[in-house]
């Protein structure tokens, strides 16, 4: 942001948007759950700065920046996070299809912002910016998320297409039909609405009852009133 080089000033934002989303998904994804697939997160995030640092031209900030990313792409590889991560997928956590349709919603400013790094639109800002927003809608289950991902995201990209250059709207569009196809899996159905059972309630026998529970209802072991 300081020195763009060759990135347009949106481009530059939404960069930045995808780059610090996807960083902040896989710290707390490592931190909290130990999730393999944070770590892979993270792993994606330094090979996403990686290819801005090959796109930009090199000064005092540059090399700042890819020592950081150098750094940071060690550590993750350092038993101080390896111990924390699951050897084996979690029993009760998310079915993949369900936590891979929030992350690639993660990274689309990043790929939008890319693909956008020489001719940008309002159009173009309006999709890279949108598409974390519909993650969260998403993955917080608010109400309507699961239409987010499966129509409402998908829609607005479709329809904002013909507005942006094409390599931008290739872009969005590759994006908008595989978030499409995960929605639509049974999987990501089940991670925003679990499968409930109606419960029913059975009456306790009075001879099985605590003491105190009689007593405070005044009635004997056969359930008469005292």
């Amino acid at each position: 942001m300081i020195e763009p080089g060759p990135f347009r000033p949106w481009s530059v934002f939404m960069l930045g948007v995808g780059l610090l989303t996807m960083a902040n998904v896989a710290v707390v994804g490592m931190v909290v759950v130990g999730g393999r697939w944070a770590r892979r997160t993270g792993l994606a995030t330094i090979g996403a700065s990686l290819v801005i640092a090959v796109i930009r031209p090199s000064d005092p900030i540059w090399f700042v920046a890819l020592a950081v990313t150098v750094i940071a792409g060690v550590l993750l590889f350092q038993p101080v996070v390896t111990r924390q991560i699951r050897k084996l997928p979690s029993a009760t956590g998310p079915p993949n299809r369900a936590v891979v349709v929030s992350l690639l919603l993660a990274f689309t400013p990043f790929a939008v912002g890319l693909a956008s790094w020489d001719q940008e639109t309002a159009m173009t800002v309006v999709v890279g910016l949108s598409a974390p927003v519909a993650a969260l809608w998403y993955s917080r289950v608010l109400p309507g998320g699961l239409l987010a991902v499966r129509f409402v995201w998908p829609a607005l990209v479709f329809g904002l297409a013909v507005f942006q250059p094409l390599p931008v709207a290739v872009v969005s569009v590759a994006i908008a039909v595989a978030v499409m196809w995960l929605a639509w899996h049974r999987e990501v159905k089940v991670a925003f609405h679990p499968p409930r059972e109606t419960g029913r309630a059975y009456r306790i026998p009075p001879e099985l009852a605590p003491r105190e529970i009689l007593d405070a209802a005044e009635i004997d072991e056969r359930g008469r009133p005292r």
